[in-house]
């Protein structure tokens, strides 16, 4: 029997479940229990000792640092929370390095590798317990990894490298493990909810969207990191083709422990705030899940106020002095009360850019969306669910699911068994190779210059479209290209990938053209000279560029990895 296994690998929280092909339920774990705690997700961090060995992941690597490690202690392991965004709006290599709570640095690929190890061991022995006697390795399985929808190309490498090297498939087995888009994982989720699958009163028609061909809606999924937009038409067959191109921004929840971070910082002063981040780590870590908590709830919250930073405070002024200066927050013995006004002001920044992205799309007068709905853990916020249904209640039902949390990774599972879900995708950027032409002077003029072997002039910046940004690209179309040999005796043919927001470019080293991947095909006969040709094969429809290249005398076809990171 086929399993499915989905890994939702969120900023905040970390999360999978998993199907066998036969089976209509789609099961997941329950975390946090022996804390009192009964949730579908667990905290996203990772605890080393000082070796940089693996300790704990989830809450108990939070409960490890925060509750049974000396002050002296803690500063001696390597946590990290909320890593994910490191990958977000960086160049990208293999050798890239984070830096710990403690000051110091360790390889991104291992913090990440070893987070997913965790969870593909943990849903393996899961998926042990729900089948009698039958054992299952991860090679067993095919697996579904989630990532933002805005992720460069290289972010997503990252990724599927780091599944690799915790051993969720073999190097040998790539098409083992889909990279989904989460809010297209999202979008499979929602579209085939009964009414009641969301929340009580938002859907008022009975029929389910999947069934109703034509149906526009939007996905926004707000996550801890990021905010990410999708607009998709239900076509026939439960497919969807996707109408606008993703959008998205860094403006997730996360957002607003930053703000309350900064609030607590701005009373507390400076001084004394950067000293208990400074020797109390591990304390600072429990203030802020307390407050991320707190988040869920509408109205003014209490925020256990960590013992330590009292301790520090209290040395340079009375307690209650802090919180004299501001109407928003109060002292309720060791408590911190936030008001209601104070929290929905944390939250604004994040509200303003889910606003924006949103009327953006929906100025398109070619659009029609009829639903918005809203996924991932920060829709559950009071604050963002209101926001939203008040400024576009009126001209679009907003439904919200019941586990708003888990529509990522239950849609993911389903992503998974039907990859040709999306038929087609809208490109975000024009993609191109780099080419040669002969050297034209006028052309030309100032651009680099490449003499071949026999002393013909080329000039060798020229941009090759291979689509358009905006364009819609179906899921399954492979592009075909057919290039030249430049030199008699050349043995290999390398090709340079770029991407660019313009619509059109001559050149490659224009303003705002990025390089984002090469790959090399082997031409190992000769004899032909330069009258020897390669055929390259792409597509572009899928959450993943995929290349294929097949030179045409020796006839040897290499589905070509494409490397987008740096080094």
């Amino acid at each position: 029997m086929e399993v499915y296994i989905a890994i939702d690998f969120g900023t905040a929280f970390t999360g999978y479940c998993f199907k066998f092909s036969e089976s209509k339920q789609v099961r997941q774990p329950k975390w946090g229990e022996e804390y009192g705690l009964y949730t579908p997700k667990t905290p996203t961090c990772i605890l080393f000792d000082e070796d940089e060995n693996f300790l704990k992941f989830g809450y108990e690597a939070v409960m490890t640092y925060t509750r049974q490690t000396r002050k002296n202690e803690a500063k001696k392991l390597f946590l990290f929370d909320n890593f994910k965004m490191e990958l977000f709006g960086k160049e990208l290599h293999r050798d890239f390095m984070m830096t710990a709570k403690n000051g110091k640095e360790m390889r991104a690929m291992k913090v990440f590798s070893e987070s997913l190890k965790f969870m593909k061991d943990h849903a393996l022995d899961m998926i042990g317990k729900h089948t009698a006697g039958v054992t299952y390795s991860a090679s067993d399985a095919t697996w579904v990894l989630t990532v933002p929808a805005i992720w460069s190309a290289a972010a997503k490498q990252f990724m599927r490298e780091a599944a690799t090297e915790a051993g969720l498939v073999a190097e040998s087995e790539p098409e083992r493990l889909i990279v989904a888009l989460e809010p297209e994982a999202a979008s499979v989720w929602c579209k085939q909810l009964p009414k009641e699958g969301f929340m009580e009163g938002d859907l008022t028609e009975a029929e389910i969207i999947e069934e109703v061909p034509g149906t526009q809606y939007m996905v926004v999924d707000c996550g801890g990191g990021t905010i990410d937009i999708t607009v998709h038409e239900v076509v026939e067959g439960g497919h969807v083709k996707e109408l606008h191109r993703v959008s998205g921004n860094n403006l997730g929840g996360q957002t607003v422990d930053k703000n309350f971070k900064a609030f607590i910082r701005e009373i507390f002063s400076e001084k004394v705030f950067d000293e208990f981040e400074k020797h109390h780590p591990s304390e600072l870590q429990r203030l802020m899940y307390d407050f991320s908590i707190c988040k869920r709830y509408d109205g003014e919250v209490l925020v256990q106020c960590p013992y330590s930073l009292q301790q520090i405070a209290s040395k340079v002024d009375d307690i209650e002095a802090y919180f004299s200066r501001d109407n928003d927050v109060d002292w309720e013995s060791g408590q911190i009360l936030l008001s209601g006004a104070k929290l929905k002001d944390l939250h604004e920044d994040s509200v303003r850019g889910i606003e924006s992205l949103m009327k953006e799309i929906l100025k398109k007068p070619t659009l029609n969306i009829r639903y918005i709905f809203l996924v991932g853990g920060f829709a559950l916020s009071p604050y963002v669910n209101r926001f939203v249904k008040e400024k576009f209640g009126s001209k679009c039902q907003v439904l919200c699911p019941v586990d708003a949390q888990m529509a990522v990774v239950n849609g993911a599972v389903m992503f998974g068994m039907m990859p040709n879900v999306v038929e087609s995708r809208i490109s975000v950027f024009t993609y191109g190779i780099a080419v040669v032409h002969f050297f034209d002077k006028i052309k030309h003029k100032g651009k680099s210059k490449y003499v071949s072997k026999d002393g013909v002039h080329y000039c060798d910046v020229c941009f090759h479209c291979l689509v358009k940004k905006d364009e819609s690209v179906p899921f399954d179309e492979a592009e075909q290209y057919i290039f030249n040999a430049l030199e008699i005796d050349q043995r290999e043919m390398p090709f340079s990938f770029y991407c660019t927001e313009k619509e059109t470019a001559e050149f490659v080293d224009e303003e705002g053209m990025r390089k984002i991947g090469s790959l090399a095909v082997s031409m190992p006969k000769i004899s032909q000279g330069r009258n020897r040709s390669v055929i390259l094969e792409i597509k572009f429809g899928f959450t993943e560029m995929q290349a294929t290249a097949t030179d045409v005398d020796s006839g040897e076809t290499t589905s070509v990895k494409m490397d987008f990171m740096s080094r």
